[in-house]
């Protein structure tokens, strides 16, 4: 399984939620309630339902949420399916976080127009 190689905490979350015959992966940072989409996929699968549900935490039934760090320990399980999603994560991970890292650093701009005008001129006689 790849690593995440942007900065962020193994207690960010990984949020998986069913929804309408696919699953839907989110990425929570640790101590805020924002939550980032990762990607959808195309098909259900219960086999990776399974696996959210074996190795995460129930969220009031909306969906299964690991840590980064459960999500390494817990590995691939030898299933296709799960090492696709588990090998995609990573790399959705570190996009989302770069994006959003720039909209963050991005100074806020403002522009202060001087209108002070003199009129009066020095002039050598």
């Amino acid at each position: 399984m790849k690593k995440i190689n942007m900065k962020h905490d193994n207690k960010d979350r990984i949020i998986c939620v069913s929804d309408f015959g696919k699953h839907r992966f989110y990425y929570q940072p640790v101590g805020t309630r924002d939550r980032l989409w990762l990607f959808d996929t195309k098909n259900y699968s219960g086999s990776v339902f399974a696996f959210f549900r074996k190795y995460g935490r129930c969220l009031d039934g909306i969906g299964f949420s690991m840590t980064v760090k459960e999500m390494y320990e817990a590995g691939n399980n030898h299933n296709a399916k799960i090492t696709k999603i588990l090998d995609r994560i990573p790399g959705q991970v570190e996009y989302v976080l770069r994006e959003n890292e720039e909209l963050i650093q991005m100074p806020c701009l403002a522009v202060h127009k001087n209108y002070q005008c003199s009129y009066a001129v020095d002039r050598a006689a």
